[in-house]
């Protein structure tokens, strides 16, 4: 027999009357993925379209990587299409404009004046962060409040690394905040994973640019013995974390295979996200080489395809602005559209955007995660 929920309805208690929507900006601030490193080496120039522009990615001779508007300010041909590198610059493939990483104007090859100094190409901080290129995207063009986490599984050799073995992205149709719901709804698992067992949220919190929860999953249901879980069913507690909406961390146990997955949710325009995925395993016992063998391999291929799972539901689905949600589930929904929120800005900085003074500097207390 079902029971009836006789209290105030869930849905109605954590969105309000009016619910939750979606910001009609699309693109949170925040760190985001935008290539793989191994891809961009010195002299290599990459066009880019990210966050509904044409952006242009570079790699100077000394080996720093740069991110600008794909536009040159000379008559407007874009840098990213027959562009070059020179030294520390990028040449224009029209007239030989070249432009710094920061985005001014180094040298008019065939004027008298040498260069033009009161123009300047938009620029976007980019950083190297374990074998990715991340771009720093914020509505105004403000400096970034956070930086990058340290993961410690990629700070030693114990665990394979994540490039270039493990890396896949996908373009799918589907905002990146949709994505990120996933930490806040462990009870898909069981039917569009194909889960034995129900997964349930044992913690969840929201803070600063910080998202953590812990979900307790039941691997081998029903089973002796799987290649996954050889002495027999295991719960696992998984962490996941992300951090803004554009950086995705999820942890597996020991009990299973040692695993930090780190994917990326970068917005390509309104409508569509790349997501980068890779995957860092601990090392099979004895094997020193940058492929995964043995179960490592296997959890891969495994995982690999788990993710793509998820592509059906994002690509066809309707974001409600007030979802009808069990008891169980729509404090963490609620908590999470609440806190993406502060990663929208508005169409003028304002005193009380999150992660900046009202001097639009960053907030040093925004920084804590």
């Amino acid at each position: 027999m079902t029971d009836t929920f006789s209290e105030p309805d869930p849905s109605e208690r954590e969105f309000g009357s009016s619910g939750i929507a979606l910001s009609t900006y699309r693109f949170p601030t925040g760190w985001f993925i935008v290539a793989f490193a191994d891809d961009v080496a010195p002299g290599v120039v990459k066009r880019l379209h990210y966050f509904g522009e044409e952006l242009v990615l570079f790699r100077t001779a000394s080996g720093k990587v740069n991110v600008l508007d794909a536009y040159c300010q000379h008559l407007g041909a874009n840098l990213g299409v027959g562009g070059t590198v020179e030294d520390e610059n990028i040449v224009c493939p029209w007239h030989g404009w070249q432009w710094r990483g920061d985005g001014t104007n180094a040298l008019i090859p065939y004027s008298k004046i040498g260069c033009k100094n009161n123009v300047r190409i938009r620029t976007y901080p980019a950083v190297e962060w374990y074998g990715f290129i991340l771009v720093w995207h914020e509505r105004h063009g403000r400096a970034p409040y956070w930086q990058p986490p340290v993961l410690p599984e990629l700070e030693t050799g114990e665990y394979y690394p994540l490039h270039p073995h493990t890396q896949m992205v996908n373009r799918v149709k589907v905002h990146p905040q949709m994505i990120i719901e996933n930490a806040a709804d462990p009870y898909h698992v069981q039917y569009v994973h194909k889960a034995a067992n129900p997964a349930t949220t044992a913690s969840f919190e929201v803070s600063g640019y910080h998202l953590h929860a812990n979900v307790n999953a039941h691997f081998g249901g029903g089973r002796a013995s799987t290649w996954l879980t050889p002495n027999g069913p295991v719960d696992a507690k998984i962490i996941y974390d992300n951090y803004s909406l554009g950086l995705g961390v999820v942890r597996f146990p020991s009990e299973l295979v040692a695993t930090v997955q780190v994917t990326g949710q970068t917005p390509v325009d309104e409508d569509y996200t790349d997501y980068f995925y890779t995957q860092a395993s601990i090392r099979e016992p004895g094997d020193g080489g940058d492929a995964p063998t043995g179960r490592a391999a296997k959890f891969l291929a495994l995982q690999q395809e788990v993710i793509k799972q998820d592509f059906f539901t994002w690509e066809n689905m309707k974001y409600l602005e007030k979802p009808n949600l069990a008891p169980e589930e729509a404090h963490d929904y609620a908590a999470l559209r609440r806190w993406a929120h502060r990663f929208y800005p508005g169409s003028e900085p304002s005193s009380t955007d999150f992660g900046y003074t009202a001097a639009g500097e960053p907030d040093p207390a925004a920084a804590q995660a």
